[in-house]
């Protein structure tokens, strides 16, 4: 008979040999900050108690006898309508115990069926989060009422692209690199030394033998910066009657090079090969 094996939902399990359990193994014991899960409506409550910390410092005032009664129930609605994160109860007796039984339970019956939370430029509108509010407190889920998602999006990417940049920066200059502020100001043609010499460009870098670039491919452009004599002066010493004769007998010498000490084929005498060759001959005799 062979051993079985059955899982519980607690996770632990037992080993069967038809119905007589031979052996079991109870739940793994796991440390509860592995099983941490991240959660995206957990972040939006956690954000909007840092408003709430952020404006009033110890929790939502009673508004009863000012006009904030219409902000202040703003919090609860979006609070309400972060579904999966706390008991709406639970967190109006720590945050506005001010309220009463029948208020919350009119907001948990108006956000009932709700599966998914309000978008970020819902909850910015509904609590009037501003783009510096935003900025300061560090805020993910939470939009702003007055620049629209486009902008931010927009402002966020050059704040990263500045902050790369900057990083960049600190790591050349930590690698022993010259800024290019610095290299470009005492660079020559930043000084421009030739102006104080009273000559030209050209000629201050002939001066010091500027020589070709040293690249790995050579093209006709690696020249120096100027030549004394014209590039067509070799050109002109040398005639055009000459330079068909130097090109034939280079082409010759590369011929004879290549045949060597034996002419071809087609200078010697044809042989016969094999035996039909000699008998064709013999016939054609």
């Amino acid at each position: 008979m062979k051993a079985t094996y059955r899982k519980s939902r607690d996770g632990s399990r037992q080993v069967l040999l038809g119905k007589v359990i031979l052996k079991e193994q109870p739940t793994r014991k796991r440390d509860p900050r592995t099983q941490w899960k991240f959660s995206l409506e957990i972040m939006r409550l956690r954000e909007i108690e840092l408003v709430i910390r952020h404006r009033h410092e110890r929790g939502i005032p009673d508004p009863e006898g000012t006009d904030d009664t219409e902000m202040c129930m703003a919090y609860i609605h979006a609070v309400a309508s972060t579904p999966r994160s706390q008991s709406v109860v639970d967190w109006c007796n720590m945050w506005a115990p001010w309220i009463s039984d029948s208020e919350i339970r009119g907001i948990e019956w108006m956000h009932r069926r709700r599966k998914y939370m309000l978008g970020a430029e819902s909850v910015a509108r509904m609590l009037h989060v501003t783009m510096k509010e935003r900025d300061t407190l560090g805020l993910k889920t939470i939009g702003a009422c007055d620049v629209s998602e486009e902008e931010r999006k927009a402002i966020s990417k050059r704040i990263k692209q500045e902050r790369d940049r900057i990083r960049q920066q600190q790591n050349r200059q930590a690698n022993g690199k010259i800024p290019r502020g610095s290299y470009e100001a005492a660079s020559a043609e930043s000084l421009k030394p030739w102006l104080a010499a009273g000559v030209s460009r050209a000629t201050w870098y002939r001066q010091r033998e500027t020589g070709p670039s040293r690249v790995e491919v050579y093209r006709n452009g690696d020249t120096h910066v100027s030549r004394s004599e014209s590039p067509f002066s070799k050109a002109e010493k040398t005639s055009p009657t000459e330079a068909p004769s130097n090109m034939h007998q280079a082409r010759a010498a590369g011929l004879m090079a290549g045949l060597g000490d034996h002419p071809p084929a087609g200078f010697q005498g044809a042989a016969p090969h094999g035996n039909g060759d000699t008998e064709n001959r013999g016939r054609a005799a």
